[in-house]
C-alpha cells in the first residue's frame, strides 16, 4: 500500500469549441458550396435540355428587351427540323438596348464545327442610340449589304466575297459566303441579311473565332441558313 503524498492527476481540460466557419472558409462552408455548386450546374443543364427539347427549337424567356419591335425570345426563332440539320445544340440568349440574339453551337455539312447565331437589332444613331426608324434600318442595310455583296478591304482588315445573291424575304434581303479576317488569318463565315421595316435580322454561320481556319464551306447549309432567315422574320409579325 502507498503511504506517500496523494497524488494529482491532471483534470481533463474542456475543448473549446471550434469558431464558425468565415464566409469564404473551409471544411464545411467547402462542403456547401461545393453541393450549392453542383446543384446549380444540374439547373443548368435542366435549362439547356429544356432548350434544346422545346418543339419550337429551344428558348426561354430572358431580360425583355427595351424596345418591343425586338423579340424577348430569339432561340424561338428556329425550328426544330432547322437545328436538327445543323445539328445546333447549347442555345445562347443575349440582349442589348438595340439588339436581341440567340447562338447555337453547330456541326455544318462540311464536317466543320462552329456557330449558328440569329440577330435581331435596330439601327443606332451618331451617338449610338437605337433608332426605331425605317428610313435608318435602309441606310443600315445598304451599308453592310455593299460590303456582303461587293466585298471590302482596309489596311487591318478585309472582306473577300466568294458569291452572294439577292433573295426576296421581307422587304429586302441577300445572302452570302465571304472570308473576312485581317493580315494571313480569316475566317469563313455565311450570312443572311434581312430588313424587315425598322428591324434588321441577320442568321450567320461562322467559324469559332479561336479556331478560324478560312476552309469552311457552308454553301451546303444555305437553303437551311434562308429558311431560318424566312422563320426569324416570322417572329416580328
Amino acid at each position: 500500500m502507498y503511504d506517500g503524498p496523494a497524488q494529482q492527476f491532471p483534470q481533463p481540460q474542456a475543448v473549446p469549441a471550434p469558431p464558425p466557419p468565415r464566409r469564404g472558409g473551409t471544411g464545411r462552408t467547402v462542403v456547401i458550396t461545393a453541393a450549392a455548386t453542383l446543384a446549380a450546374y444540374t439547373i443548368v443543364a435542366g435549362v439547356v435540355v429544356a432548350m434544346n427539347l422545346t418543339s419550337d427549337g429551344g428558348g426561354m424567356a430572358g431580360p425583355r428587351p427595351e424596345y418591343e419591335e425586338l423579340p424577348a425570345e430569339p432561340c424561338t426563332a428556329a425550328s426544330r427540323a432547322d437545328l436538327g440539320a445543323l445539328s445546333a445544340r447549347m442555345p445562347s440568349a443575349s440582349f442589348a438596348a438595340e439588339s436581341s440574339s440567340c447562338t447555337w453551337q453547330t456541326e455544318f455539312s462540311d464536317g466543320s464545327f462552329g456557330h449558328l447565331s440569329i440577330g435581331y437589332r435596330l439601327p443606332t444613331d451618331d451617338e449610338n442610340e437605337p433608332r426605331v426608324d425605317e428610313s435608318a434600318a435602309e441606310d443600315a442595310f445598304e451599308r453592310r449589304r455593299n460590303d456582303l455583296v461587293d466585298g471590302s478591304g482596309e489596311e487591318y482588315w478585309t472582306l473577300d466575297v466568294l458569291e452572294s445573291r439577292e433573295l426576296d424575304i421581307a422587304d429586302e434581303a441577300v445572302v452570302s459566303h465571304f472570308r473576312e479576317g485581317s493580315f494571313d488569318v480569316t475566317s469563313s463565315r455565311a450570312e443572311v441579311l434581312v430588313r424587315s421595316e425598322s428591324v434588321l435580322v441577320t442568321v450567320s454561320a461562322s467559324e469559332p473565332w479561336e479556331q478560324r481556319s478560312g476552309r469552311a464551306d457552308y454553301t451546303g447549309d444555305e437553303e437551311v441558313l434562308v429558311s431560318l432567315a424566312e422563320r426569324a422574320v416570322t417572329v416580328l409579325e
